[in-house]
């Protein structure tokens, strides 16, 4: 008698949750599909046009590493990409491969990334004044798009506001503008590359009061948050 072939570990006490896991349901039959992954850096770096006081500013709060890969030209494999989900592993945070396990360390992010992996975590206290957040350091206030949704709801802002209001900067700005200009693109950078959701088109206004001093916006461990958050994604997706 053949034995009885099934999928996921031959010793379930550490990876238990192999039920839940998309590789069960490839082996099933249920998903055999290329998942759909969404090209951020591709509309930003065709959208936004970056001056020379943006990029002062986007490289005095540590996020240059990050503006410097969207003039890479990168080509997107989703086969590969499903392949390294369905191998990822939400019980230890590694891929699991034929060779042995894999993952991506905070070098990887200091080193692709050029983000600082050391100092204060990125964590606040609790806060509801969004609007009047976004009024204060961006300089403008969100409200509704044609079809009357607002653009901010709950501490989450539509990327396509900031286009239509960020995206040019206007004939001979003065600094303060220069600096609304460059908060606005480091949050699309962080909603569209660091920290994109299924969305699509919204970004965590969490993340703006690290914007306001840009003597200390470097000084945080961005290198962290966004490890800890493409760890999630992951676990979200297999």
């Amino acid at each position: 008698m053949e034995p009885v072939i099934r999928p996921g570990p031959v010793d379930p006490s550490v990876l238990r949750l192999q039920t839940s896991h998309r590789s069960h349901d490839v082996w099933s039959g249920v998903a055999d599909r290329v998942l759909s992954v969404r090209e951020h850096m591709v509309s930003v770096g065709r959208e936004w046009r970056v001056d020379g006081g943006v990029l002062e500013y986007v490289r005095l709060a540590g996020f240059y590493g990050v503006h410097r890969i969207l003039g890479g030209g990168f080509l997107l494999d989703r086969s590969l990409l499903t392949a390294l989900v369905e191998r990822w592993r939400q019980e230890t945070h590694t891929f699991h491969l034929v060779v042995g396990e894999a993952t991506i360390t905070l070098q990887d992010v200091s080193v692709l990334l050029g983000l600082r992996v050391h100092g204060p975590p990125v964590i606040g206290p609790p806060f509801e004044g969004w609007h009047d957040l976004v009024e204060e350091l961006l300089g403008v206030r969100p409200g509704h798009d044609d079809n009357g949704k607002p653009f901010l709801e709950g501490s989450t802002l539509k990327l396509t506001w900031l286009r239509r209001h960020f995206s040019q900067m206007p004939e001979g700005a003065d600094d303060l503008t220069v600096q609304r200009h460059s908060r606005a693109y480091i949050l699309t950078l962080m909603g569209s590359i660091l920290f994109a959701d299924k969305s699509g088109d919204a970004v965590s206004l969490y993340y703006l009061p690290f914007l306001r001093d840009w003597g200390t916006a470097s000084t945080y461990s961005w290198g962290s948050a966004t490890l800890g958050f493409l760890y999630r994604q992951l676990c979200r997706g297999c």
